[in-house]
């Protein structure tokens, strides 16, 4: 009996039998109908309720804005609109430009058949030896000029200044100035016209005359006088419809071109002292800075004569004007030719003279620092202030003749322009940390100053 015990205890086997949960669980089958239809409902419950909202709002904005604006009164006469120069115009195409697609040009042409190339170069110079320029291509490119420049003319107007006197024996006449303008906006209201102030601000009155012989008062909008630059308004409801519809405002275009120098151009408005004149040339120059107060423009030169009396435009053959003809700047050495302001410099001015907006003020004339100067003197980064303004928030705040001015608030500053550029962005009465380089003895020595900048305004002190 225990050997029974014993041989049935050492057959037992205490391990469980586990080979009935060794099943493989397979997953439940994707129903790919059901979830395209859940996809399908949820996008179009999205686009019904796009739908829905975009209707309720169409047909509640009359009611809200008929509710918000219950209390505001109804505007009947033009709305006038802020002058901004910033994207008016387009790009014209410099030299370089088309400089840049020859190189294009020749290069995609390298990589092609060179005996081609070469063979269609000598068809070329086959086609120019054979073209001769005679009297009549000249009279016809003379004519495309003078057509551009009948063009261009509608946009241009002689301003007068009318002065009531009296002769030694008391008998009253007018005495009058006249120079050209041009007009450079529309606002609303008014026709807006661009002129350099030759005693018109003394004057009793302005009158104004367009292309088509017709005249009309203006006003006085707003003067610059660093360049003597006037802006004057004349009111459109006193213009007849053919007027109006002749007086289009001109399309301004870019003088900062590191190619301006050899591009033709033309003279209009008074460029010989005459009016209605004008006359064809070269630019000459267009690299000389006039470093004016909180200011700085390009002066372009001409090969055309002129007189001290000069005024008007200069004209690309694209019909922009690119400069605004002053010879108050012209030297000795040049002779009288013509000489203009760059545009490009005072679009910003032009802007600020037609909205009546004040300019900050800091009252320094200043220059770019050169390479030249940088290495020969070890002068650090910046510009350098050449002269300060007397009573002007830079004098109050310590800056002096001399200093390096390096950075505003922590912005640097590596030329004059930069500077400006920021300046004109500026709020009057700001408050603002300038970090300057003063010279000492054998260095220059770190400074800074708190400038609250003043107010320049160029509205009429009667207005």
């Amino acid at each position: 009996m225990e050997e029974e015990i014993k041989q049935e205890q050492a057959s037992f086997d205490p391990a469980p039998d586990t080979a009935f949960v060794r099943e493989k669980i397979k997953q439940k089958p994707i129903n790919r109908r059901k979830l395209l239809r859940r996809t399908l409902f949820t996008v179009l419950a999205a686009v019904v309720f796009a739908v829905v909202a975009c209707v309720t709002f169409l047909l509640l904005e009359p009611f809200i804005s008929e509710r918000l604006n219950s209390g505001k009164e109804v505007q009947t006469e033009p709305a006038v609109s802020v002058v901004d120069f910033s994207e008016s115009t387009e790009d014209e195409m410099l030299p370089e430009d088309m400089y840049a697609t020859d190189k294009e040009m020749i290069s995609e042409a390298l990589q092609g058949n060179v005996s081609e190339v070469n063979q269609n170069i000598r068809d070329i110079e086959e086609m120019i030896s054979g073209i001769e320029f005679g009297l009549e291509d000249y009279q016809k490119l003379y004519g495309d000029l003078r057509s551009l420049a009948e063009e261009v003319s509608n946009s241009l107007v002689t301003v007068k200044g009318v002065t009531e006197e009296t002769d030694l024996l008391n008998n009253p006449y007018e005495n009058s100035d006249q120079v050209s303008g041009v007009i450079i906006a529309d606002n609303g209201p008014s026709l807006l016209i661009l002129v350099k102030d030759a005693g018109l601000t003394d004057a009793d009155e302005m009158w104004v005359r367009f292309v088509d012989g017709t005249g009309a008062r203006c006003t006085l909008m707003g003067r610059d006088d660093a360049t003597e630059m006037l802006v004057l308004g004349v009111s459109k409801s006193s213009l007849s419809d053919s007027t109006r519809a002749l007086a289009v405002p001109a399309s301004l275009g870019t003088s900062r071109s590191t190619t301006l120098k050899g591009t033709p151009v033309i003279a209009l408005g008074s460029p010989i002292g005459i009016a209605d004149s004008f006359a064809y040339g070269m630019v000459t120059s267009g690299a000389q800075q006039l470093y004016m107060t909180d200011a700085d423009y390009t002066l372009i030169t001409t090969d055309i004569l002129g007189t001290e009396s000069s005024s008007g435009v200069l004209v690309s053959l694209r019909g922009n004007v690119i400069g605004i003809i002053d010879n108050s700047y012209e030297s000795d050495a040049a002779g009288n030719v013509v000489n203009a302001i760059g545009i490009t410099e005072l679009k910003p001015l032009i802007e600020d003279l037609s909205n009546g907006e004040d300019r900050a003020y800091l009252g320094i004339k200043a220059m770019d620092i050169t390479y030249e100067l940088e290495a020969e003197y070890g002068l650090p980064d910046g510009f350098y202030i050449r002269y300060i303004e007397i009573d002007s928030p830079a004098m109050n705040a310590g800056l002096q003749n001399g200093d390096i001015l390096v950075s505003v608030n922590g912005e640097k500053f590596n030329t004059y322009h930069d500077f400006i550029l920021w300046l004109a962005k500026e709020a009057p009465d700001t408050t603002v940390t300038v970090s300057l380089m003063r010279p000492s003895v054998d260095r220059y020595v770190p400074i800074e100053a708190e400038v609250t900048l003043g107010s320049i305004s160029y509205i009429p002190e009667d207005e």
